[in-house]
Order: C-alpha cells, then structure tokens, then sequence
C-alpha cells in the first residue's frame, strides 16, 4: 500500500529488488499515515489480502 499518488515511483524502487509483488494499492485520501487517514480501505485491504 502507497499513499496517494506514490504507487509508480514505490513500484519503481522496489521492482528491481522484489519478485514477489502481486499486488500493489494506492490508497485514496492518504499520505504519511494510512492506517490513519483511511482506516477503512486499509482494513477492507488487509482482510482481501489475508483472505485470498
């Protein structure tokens, strides 16, 4: 999960040093604290997540 706007440059750092990444979200409305911001969309992601 990225804050808002940082998934291309988050995807950037991370690809040349990951294989494993199936999935990668930008989180509306948030920017440093994301559990914080958008308490929802991090909770209905994490169980998709751990549901799957």
């Amino acid at each position: 999960m990225t804050a808002q706007g940082q998934l291309d440059a988050v995807r950037a750092t991370l690809a040349p040093r990951t294989t494993n990444i199936t999935r990668a979200v930008d989180m509306p409305n948030a920017g440093h604290w994301l559990v914080e911001e958008n308490p929802r969309f991090v909770t209905a992601e994490l169980v998709r997540f751990l549901d799957g």
